[in-house]
């Protein structure tokens, strides 16, 4: 042993020597024959990238990688020996005689080399951080090996992602061996989509196919391509099929980076002139898009909470959370002889789940899918999508990775007859009587459904040829004046009024409470309530208002809500002079409201099939229900972003004292306005007060910057409501404090999303505390030296449009 460690250490000191003279050419540069060894490393031309050794914090095990030389804190974004690491001490990487890079370890063990037939004479690191082999004799300038063919846990700008290829993800945050999760192409033939992979078997995530500019499922990967990334698709043959990216290094981006982290998270960031890595985007829309996070038969609902589907129940349920799956309340029959067998409920509103999937092509209708699923036992779903090409699909064995979706999926879940409802237990009786009931049935609901599609094209036409330009959701009823105006009592009872019009309080015939929106004929009525019915009327969620319907009708213009009995939040926790008192919400109330908000935020943000930016959330649009669960109103402003997640707005919208700064700076406005909007809301829940308020001293005047001053220094308490203090949550203060803090922050980067603000507010995610954004502190600076001041909007008059 000791005659071992003597060699190594004459090996070192050689390859040292070989090192400062003729292996290293330029410090880029590895010759036959030269080594590395220790803190010896070679780094690219352009100072961006470093090859060597290195050690993950808190272990002995030592890897060749390769990590950005002038970056803090390091990022490694390849490594060689990643299944088999040097222990203790660094070993020796030699450019061999044969041509070939080996790693040894300190026992003189090879434990990695490139292994290719082709010989190399030099290895360099290049500048965009690949590290490569070149050929010898007269193939000095053909690359025979390099490290972007062989792709750790990151993607970066250049290197070429061919079908077959793919990034791993490192087993945990400091040991890079090959974890479960992968980021690949998808294998099928023709197919140009990029996959999510759980343990090479089960895909979870996909990009959606390649529409020639972005991929079909990142509908705001169209706007990064065009502002920050360029993609380039090379289809040589059906088989072989490559992406590549590259960066924009416009403004404050330098440099990004595609990782697939120990999670199975897929995420871009950007390197900023803050000196900082930013996330940019990731593939994680909450707890529902970790892999198997309800079990099999569980479902994850948009509130990322996990249920049992229907005709199933949890196997073990503790602390509220479903620890291994569902099973079934009843046992299948499975025997079409016996008299009885099992049926299908249809689950609406799911995602597809992709384990266990099995495409079959011979049935083009839906009863003919259902029949090909009932009669193979060991079939336990199947759905049906009619298209240019009908698809059925079945799947056998349990189902996993179940999730609420907005795209109007369903999929039939195989139970036993007990299970059914009574009108869908006959259907297993196939007798010709029933038969010929259906398809009457069948042939009554097709005329109908012509009929009916006829009336609404007529409709429709009725509308366009009356202004309203773009097609109505069905789910909306269609009022006359004459029925609004008579469940109104002709508009006697008021209950508010704003810019574009007044809302009264309604009766519908069948005793439904609704509230009637009445707006002014004006360009911009026109334009809120078609923005109000083309975002609000598309979509439903427990924590946005329900939109009914609507009343278009020669220059009238009516929208009809569902009836919130309490009315606004601002009424609750703002009372003007002169006014009556209101009813003092208490903490947990206030908590919960904030809580709901954000829930119906990310469900806007992250889980619409088109994205949606409510662009003026403040105190007056949210409205609270008889139980005090506050809704999301006033859409009129919003705007659907789509296939355009940056720079879709051209004017500014909101309301002055909730405007992120990027309305006023021209930078892309994405979902992270309404984060700012919230951070504002929310210092106004916990305090009761106004964000601006003049009656106050002036230490006190600018309410968000003493907050924060308040939250850096420990007074936590101090920003809330001093009627409610003596009984909030103090823990739940803290954390409404701080999302409050980071929502408002001038750099959108450095905003949470909504997503992470309801985790933080839920205590499962930690947070900083954050700093006091410098444009507040200007801004209260400029109020100390304006005694001339008079109104709120005054303070920002001179920077915001109007």
């Amino acid at each position: 042993m000791a005659m071992n460690y003597l060699l190594l250490a004459i090996s070192m000191i050689i390859t040292l020597n070989n090192c400062t003279s003729s292996a290293l050419h330029g410090g880029d540069t590895l010759l036959m024959g030269g080594s590395l060894a220790g803190n010896q490393t070679i780094t690219s031309k352009n100072g961006t990238f470093t090859l060597g050794f290195f050690s993950p914090r808190g272990t002995s095990n030592w890897y060749v990688g390769i990590w950005y030389a002038r970056m803090s804190p390091k990022v490694t974004v390849w490594v060689a020996n990643r299944d088999n690491p040097v222990r203790s001490v660094p070993g020796v990487l030699k450019f061999s005689s044969e041509g070939r890079l080996r790693l040894f370890d300190r026992e003189g063990r090879s434990v990695w080399s490139t292994d290719v037939g082709l010989k190399g004479s030099w290895a360099m690191i290049t500048d965009p951080g690949n590290f490569i082999m070149l050929g010898h004799g007269h193939n000095k300038s053909e690359i025979v090996w390099e490290s972007f063919a062989h792709p750790g846990d990151t993607w970066l700008p250049g290197m070429k992602m061919w079908k077959g290829m793919k990034l791993t993800s490192w087993k945990s945050s400091v040991d890079p061996a090959i974890g479960l999760f992968s980021f690949e192409m998808d294998k099928s033939p023709g197919k140009t989509d990029m996959v999510l992979v759980y343990n090479n078997s089960v895909t979870y995530w996909s990009s959606g196919e390649w529409t020639g500019s972005y991929f079909a499922n990142i509908p705001e990967g169209e706007a990064y391509t065009q502002k920050i990334f360029i993609f380039s698709f090379v289809r040589v043959s059906p088989s072989r099929i490559n992406y590549q990216f590259r960066v924009i290094t416009w403004g404050h981006i330098l440099t990004g980076r595609v990782v697939l982290n120990e999670k199975g998270e897929l995420k871009i960031y950007l390197w900023m002139d803050d000196d900082a890595w930013n996330e940019a985007w990731s593939s994680h829309r909450g707890q529902c898009s970790e892999h198997d996070i309800c079990g099999a038969y569980g479902l994850c609902n948009l509130n990322d909470v996990c249920s049992c589907i229907e005709g199933f129940i949890p196997k073990q349920y503790t602390q509220g959370l479903l620890s291994s799956g569902c099973a079934r309340r009843r046992t299948l029959h499975c025997s079409i002889t016996a008299g009885t067998t099992d049926g299908f409920l249809e689950s609406k509103n799911r995602n597809l789940p992709e384990e266990g999937a099995v495409s079959y092509n011979n049935e083009s209708t839906l009863q003919g899918c259902r029949t090909v699923c009932l009669n193979n036992c060991s079939c336990t779903a199947f759905s049906f999508v009619i298209s240019d090409l009908p698809v059925c699909r079945l799947w056998f064995g349990d189902l996993f990775i179940m999730r609420v979706s907005s795209d109007n999926q369903s999929i039939f879940i195989r139970l036993a007859v007990s299970e059914l409802p009574p009108s869908m237990s006959s259907r297993s009786d196939k007798t010709p009587v029933v038969l010929i009931v259906l398809l009457s049935v069948v042939a009554f609901l097709v005329v109908s459904s012509l009929l009916f599609g006829a009336f609404l094209m007529w409709k429709r036409r009725r509308l366009r040829k009356k202004g309203l330009e773009e097609d109505v959701p069905i789910s909306l009823k269609m009022f006359t004046y004459k029925e609004l105006r008579i469940a109104t009592e002709n508009f006697k009872h008021k209950l508010g009024s704003g810019a574009f019009g007044s809302v009264f309080k309604g009766t519908l015939p069948d005793s439904t409470l609704v509230a009637v929106k009445r707006l002014e004929c004006s360009a911009g009525a026109e334009k809120q309530f078609r923005g109000e019915i083309n975002t609000i009327g598309r979509i439903q969620h427990v924590n946005l208002v329900k939109l009914w319907g609507f009343c278009v009708e020669g220059s009238r213009r009516l929208l009809v809500y569902a009836y919130m009995p309490n009315g606004s939040l601002n009424s609750f926790l703002f009372c003007e002079e002169g006014e009556a008192e209101t009813v003092l919400l208490d903490w947990k109330t206030r908590f919960e409201i904030a809580l709901g908000t954000a829930r119906g935020l990310v469900y806007l943000h992250e889980e619409c099939k088109d994205r949606i930016i409510h662009c003026d959330i403040k105190p007056e649009n949210i409205l609270l229900d008889g139980d005090f669960s506050p809704q999301i109103a006033d859409f009129g402003l919003a705007k659907l972003v789509g296939r355009d997640f940056s720079r879709v707005l051209t004017t500014t919208r909101g309301t002055r004292g909730y405007l992120a700064p990027e309305w006023i700076s021209g930078l892309p406005i994405t979902s992270k306005v309404d984060v700012y909007s919230f951070g504002m809301t929310l210092l106004e829940i916990l305090s009761g007060r106004r964000n601006l308020d003049l009656k106050v001293e002036k230490s006190r005047l600018y309410f968000p910057t003493w907050a924060l001053s308040q939250i850096g220094g420990g007074n936590i308490i101090g920003v809330v409501d001093v009627r409610i203090a003596s009984e909030a949550n103090i823990e739940e203060v803290r954390r409404a404090a701080v999302v409050a803090g980071l929502c408002i922050q001038d750099d959108e980067n450095r905003r949470p999303s909504m997503g992470e603000v309801v985790r933080i507010l839920e205590g499962t995610m930690e947070a900083p505390v954050p700093e006091i954004p410098r444009s507040l502190q200007v801004l209260v600076d400029q109020v100390e030296d304006d005694e001339t001041a008079q109104t709120p909007g005054m303070l920002l008059s001179s920077s915001m449009p109007t």
